[in-house]
């Protein structure tokens, strides 16, 4: 683009459309359609990295309910369980 506007602003020079002009066009034309592709690109993976984070969030979430239901189980009912009279018996009916 610059070295269209360079070429465009020269003093002295009439206006003409030869083949390097055309070609400048061209490239300015194909970096304008590249730069709005990796710019759509950019807002996908932005977007993308949003939800791994949200996704991150939830999963830490889940592992610190489980670590806590864990030590509660550890820590707290199997002193009680050891309590319990273990020996199966047999009710006949």
């Amino acid at each position: 683009q610059t070295r269209l506007d360079t070429r465009i602003r020269r003093p002295n020079v009439e206006l003409c459309r030869d083949p390097v002009q055309h070609r400048l066009v061209e490239e300015v034309g194909e970096i304008s359609e590249t730069v709005e592709s990796l710019q759509a690109k950019l807002r996908m993976a932005e977007n993308s990295l949003q939800e791994l984070l949200r996704t991150k969030a939830s999963l830490e979430q889940d592992l610190s309910i489980k670590n806590n239901s864990l030590f509660i189980d550890r820590e707290k009912c199997l002193g009680m369980r050891k309590t319990f009279p273990m020996s199966p018996r047999v009710v006949s009916v």
